[in-house]
């Protein structure tokens, strides 16, 4: 397994027994990684029991991973909650045994993340050098703490932070509510890192203190051992438990060369540029043929009259479609023009890029776009995973007879993220579909709808989910 997956147990400084279970496991000739873990509920007897029998059920179902992963996973847990239900009947010592359990799947040649979660073992994610935590504490502790009533030190030392709500083994499916588990689906990118964790280890030692840890140098096996170390240290009062998953693929960086220049064609263990491709955009029209086309008034005469031509006729298209009824004023409509106008070189330049990109990172520099870019149709992304990163301030401004959104996400897209960009004069900013979109410090100047989200589901099916009110948030000030 390389350096992609690695799991570490250790019953503490306090207790003597562990009841704490790990699974790192590569299924189906490797093509999919189970992780997890299970920590047998503290203060009742048979919560080390509890673990195993989970642990049992979920390495029997999850020898062939099925199209519908997440279903899978609800169901593995109910599997697993039948057993020990079934297994402390008529055993009155063992009548309070249940366990906590976060468990995820990874899909390695479609980089995703399925996961399911019950009680307050733990799910983040680890990437650009940032920990995120996914899973949420089913506790009331927890709840204060996702929801900004207790910071994390506090929660750390709350009397009650140990007292969850649900678990397996505490309630029979019949007592279960339709949203007993948690589940969800995230991409998990080329550099990616998961950590489960159980409490022992998040009890001791807080974020800033993991992070710490995951940026090191070291591989994810030393890593793990380094935070089963730095919980004891904190005085190991429970049972910790550590699982790390990364991607193991390399993650690549497309930046845009500044024209005229050469390309430096640097990389690094983690992200290679790739700036090899535009090396033809950029000595696509010579120095030479560009004199030759200066020196020849006949030629500049020539093109002048074409662009008149070109440009009569396009205003002349653009009125009569308009007193036919095509409505450009309307929010959320995607303007399709009957003749597309000429590119100019920058929105050429980005969009050719786009084209060729081999990696999934594309860098803007404002050393290659020291003027805003004014688009005059939309830029289309149709890949997998985009991330768009920028340096310095990049302006996307919208032609003055260009109506439609500044960025079209397509319906392919499963993961696109947008950090730091200004959208300025767009009837409509982004046109998303689906839940693909992560932005950062994107600022909407004078946007009438700066972001509209899409839903695409099957036809004559049954429809469920939610939309969260926590997804974004404004702020005078950049995040960092």
């Amino acid at each position: 397994m390389a350096d992609r997956l690695f799991g570490i147990t250790h019953a503490g400084r306090v207790r003597e027994n562990n009841e704490d279970e790990f699974i790192t496991q590569e299924v189906m000739h490797n093509k999919f990684i189970i992780a997890g873990v299970i920590d047998g509920v503290g203060g009742y007897a048979g919560g080390e029991i509890a673990a195993a029998l989970t642990k049992g059920v979920v390495l029997k179902e999850l020898e062939t991973i099925e199209p519908d992963l997440i279903s899978q996973l609800n169901r593995v847990f109910y599997l697993a909650n039948e057993q020990i239900i079934e297994h402390k009947q008529g055993d009155l010592e063992l009548m309070d045994m249940a366990c906590v359990a976060t468990l995820a799947v990874i899909d390695r040649q479609n980089n995703l993340l399925h996961y399911v979660h019950v009680g307050d073992t733990r799910l983040y994610l680890f990437r650009d050098h940032s920990l995120i935590k996914i899973s949420h504490d089913q506790s009331f502790v927890g709840f204060l703490e996702d929801s900004g009533r207790l910071t994390e030190e506090a929660a750390m030392q709350h009397p009650k932070r140990n007292q969850i709500n649900q678990a397996l083994g505490l309630a029979s499916r019949q007592g279960m509510t339709d949203a007993y588990f948690e589940t969800g689906s995230s991409p998990f990118l080329p550099g990616d890192l998961i950590l489960i964790c159980s409490d022992g280890l998040t009890d001791m030692i807080d974020a800033a203190l993991i992070t710490a840890v995951l940026n090191g140098p070291e591989t994810i096996a030393v890593k793990a051992q380094r935070l089963i170390e730095e919980a004891n240290l904190a005085g190991g009062k429970d049972n910790v438990t550590v699982v790390l998953a990364k991607n193991d693929k390399i993650p690549a960086v497309y930046e845009i060369p500044a024209a005229g220049k050469p390309v430096a064609k640097t990389q690094s263990a983690e992200k290679p540029s790739l700036a090899e491709p535009l090396r033809e955009t950029v000595k696509s029209v010579p120095e030479q043929s560009i004199a030759k086309q200066k020196s020849s008034k006949g030629l500049i005469f020539l093109l002048s009259v074409l662009c008149l031509l070109f440009l009569g006729t396009t205003v002349w298209l653009f009125f009569y479609h308009t007193a036919e009824g095509t409505k450009l004023d309307q929010p959320g409509t995607v303007l399709i023009t009957p003749v597309k106008s000429a590119l100019n070189p920058q929105e050429k330049m980005i969009s050719d890029t786009l084209l060729k990109l081999k990696g999934d990172t594309l860098l803007l520099s404002d050393t290659v776009f020291k003027v805003p870019v004014r688009l005059s149709q939309p830029l289309n992304i149709d890949r997998d995973t985009l991330i768009l990163k920028t340096k310095g301030n990049i302006v996307f401004q919208s032609d003055s007879a260009y109506k439609g959104p500044a960025l079209i996400l397509s319906p392919k897209c499963k993961y696109v993220k947008i950090d730091q960009l200004v959208l300025e004069n767009f009837e409509t900013g982004i046109l998303s579909y689906n839940n693909v979109l992560d932005i950062k410090n994107i600022r909407f100047n004078k946007v009438n709808y700066p972001l509209q989200v899409r839903f695409v589901f099957q036809d004559q099916f049954y429809v469920n989910g939610r939309i969260s009110k926590k997804g974004f948030a404004a702020d005078s000030l950049a995040k960092k």
